[in-house]
């Protein structure tokens, strides 16, 4: 299934968002503390700014498939801010996490992917795959929520790490 990006059951969904997350990890293993601090590009993101970034990700997704959960419409990408506002909403969230500790965030890192898990075995193969399910996705099954949020975005920034540092 691994190689397959569009599931169609629950099992997949939570085999692809373990094996990015574990290929993710497998890359970070390889760095020292000081290739996570460095930049990557001259006054650019360091490799704790993307973990930071991923948290931040995550926890969106955590938290707006509860409100879903809940019968609420959650306010996507942020309050008051459409998709037009994403690179202006990762700066925001950049400058607001960059003076973090290394070790604050590699823990949160931790700790948010253990609350992703925990929400992936609240969610029923309906919810992940019913495209009427929650009236806010108009149509649009929420798996597509997750993995831009798990599995795609772990992907993304394992291959920008990979080229920049391997």
């Amino acid at each position: 299934m691994i190689d397959n990006e569009e599931p169609t059951t629950h099992k997949e969904v939570m085999e692809l968002i373990r094996h990015e997350r574990a290929a993710l990890e497998a890359t970070l293993s390889q760095l020292s503390e000081a290739q996570m601090l460095e930049p990557l590009e001259p006054e650019g993101w360091t490799v704790k700014d993307f973990l930071a970034h991923i948290v931040i990700w995550e926890q969106r997704l955590v938290h707006w498939a509860r409100e879903s959960l809940q019968g609420l419409t959650p306010q996507r990408p942020a309050p008051g801010m459409t998709w037009d506002d994403l690179d202006r909403l990762n700066e925001t969230n950049y400058l607001e996490s960059r003076n973090r500790p290394l070790s604050e965030v590699q823990a949160e890192f931790g700790r948010s992917h253990e609350q992703v898990l925990q929400l992936m075995a609240e969610l029923t193969q309906e919810d992940l795959f019913e495209p009427q399910r929650f009236a806010w996705r108009n149509g649009d099954p929420l798996w597509h929520m997750v993995a831009a949020n798990t599995w795609w975005h772990y992907r993304e920034h394992n291959e920008t790490l990979q080229k920049k540092l391997l």
